[in-house]
């Protein structure tokens, strides 16, 4: 008798980086990032400079079980050490949304929608029904996209497909987000093209959008340096470090209509 292989139940991976004397920050990566990719380097380099101990949360790249294989491991890490600052980007922004902790929390381009237009959009559903974990759709995600200083070694470390399963979880969570808190801030790009910026600004109120130039992940763009000093005034002080009367100059549309 031949038995069947058991599936590997995917785990999240939560490394540690500064000075354990230092503010915490529950720093959740997103989709296929890892902490020594040399831009999400540079970011945590400039979180720890600042006065941040990182707990980098490294998700996993295929799950099908949203809540026990990425939101309850990433919550019970952060009660256990009486976190109650965090950052996210994209997946990891989904990640955030579901923890339903009293904490504040600054999102960078956070995956709450599907960027899908033309044909995808009708094909998508059906995509996600088939019953696999097999990774069988390319998940279109380009270097270009990412930013101009992304390494091509490191978008060849991401799968280069994910599974309808894994689809299917994420669409589920995207559906049923909690409601937004006005204490936290979320950063986008009008131009991704790999998240939805459409649904970030459905769910987000004008004043705690923070609109920035570069693709879908601003640490790997060439006008990271400013967004980054932004950033780190969110997390200081909340959206109305960031809000027009603070200084910082005129923002952008809300991008509801955009997409």
């Amino acid at each position: 008798m031949r038995l069947r292989p058991r599936r590997r139940r995917p785990t999240v991976r939560v490394t540690q980086h500064g000075d354990p004397l230092d503010d915490d920050l529950l720093f959740i990566l997103g989709w296929g990032n890892r902490p020594d990719h040399r831009s999400v380097e540079w970011l945590i380099g400039h979180l720890e400079h600042v006065g941040y101990h990182v707990h980098a949360v490294e998700l996993p790249t295929n799950g099908w079980e949203f809540d026990s294989q990425y939101v309850d491991p990433v919550r019970a890490y952060a009660l256990d050490r009486d976190i109650d600052l965090v950052l996210s980007h994209s997946t990891g922004g989904l990640v955030g949304a579901h923890l339903d902790l009293a904490v504040r929390h600054v999102f960078l381009s956070p995956w709450w929608g599907m960027a899908t237009d033309g044909l995808d959009t009708l094909l998508f559903p059906l995509i996600q029904r088939v019953p696999t974990t097999r990774r069988l759709v390319p998940n279109g995600i380009t270097r270009a996209s990412l930013g101009e200083l992304k390494l091509a070694a490191e978008v060849a470390d991401a799968p280069d497909r994910v599974s309808p399963a894994f689809l299917r979880t994420i669409s589920a969570a995207q559906e049923t987000l909690p409601p937004f808190n006005p204490r936290n801030t979320v950063f986008y790009s009008p131009t991704d093209r790999v998240v939805s910026v459409r649904a970030i600004g459905e769910r987000t109120p004008a004043s705690n959008l923070v609109p920035y130039d570069g693709g879908h992940e601003f640490f790997a763009s060439e006008a990271r340096e400013r967004t980054l000093s932004l950033v780190l005034d969110a997390l200081d002080d909340g959206p109305e470090a960031v809000r027009p009367e603070a200084s910082h100059g005129e923002r952008a549309e809300s991008p509801r209509s955009a997409d």
